[in-house]
């Protein structure tokens, strides 16, 4: 059995603990499995124009599965991504913004977007993830096809926040 693909995620696998990589000895490992025909795709939660940050000369070569796989590249074309209608989308802010104290970032083909009136600490470790990260006054207002949204939050909280939104969102997202 021979391999065909080595697929990898970033945060604390590909990439060390200042967020970056040996380029020039991956480049040489990317030739010799060019050679080999064997495909490297990078896998993650962060944002499609985030990751291609990481490889910009290769971008068009290699595949990204984003967005916790909401978004599909392969050789700079979109092959997927997911999609809510904007009903769907109206009624997800909705359940979210019911709780004040709820920082989130709306993930979306264009951008992310995160309110205006969010704290800076959160908007700050939202743009590590986030390269394309807009401020917008009314998360209703955004014109864009949303597909994630991202919360921070403490992990005492996850639960019994994902179970309250297990409840609301039932059918629209899980």
């Amino acid at each position: 059995m021979s391999v065909k693909v080595i697929v990898t995620d970033m945060d604390g696998t590909f990439l060390n603990d200042a967020k970056t990589y040996n380029q020039p000895r991956f480049m040489a490992q990317y030739q010799e499995l060019k050679k080999r025909g064997i495909k490297f795709v990078v896998a993650s939660g962060n944002q499609y124009y985030q990751l291609i940050s990481f490889f910009p000369e290769l971008k068009d070569e290699i595949s990204f599965v984003a967005e916790n796989g909401a978004l599909v590249y392969e050789h700079g074309k979109q092959l997927f991504h997911g999609e809510l209608t904007r009903h769907e989308s109206r009624i997800v802010i909705g359940e979210l913004l019911k709780d004040k104290q709820l920082n989130f970032v709306a993930c979306g083909l264009q951008s992310a977007y995160v309110s205006e009136n969010a704290p800076e600490a959160f908007v700050a470790l939202m743009a590590k993830h986030y390269h394309r990260l807009k401020p917008v006054k009314d998360y209703q207002e955004i014109d864009d096809v949303l597909f994630k949204f991202s919360l921070n939050l403490p992990d005492e909280q996850i639960p019994l926040v994902i179970d309250k939104l297990h409840v609301a969102l039932d059918g629209i997202m899980k």
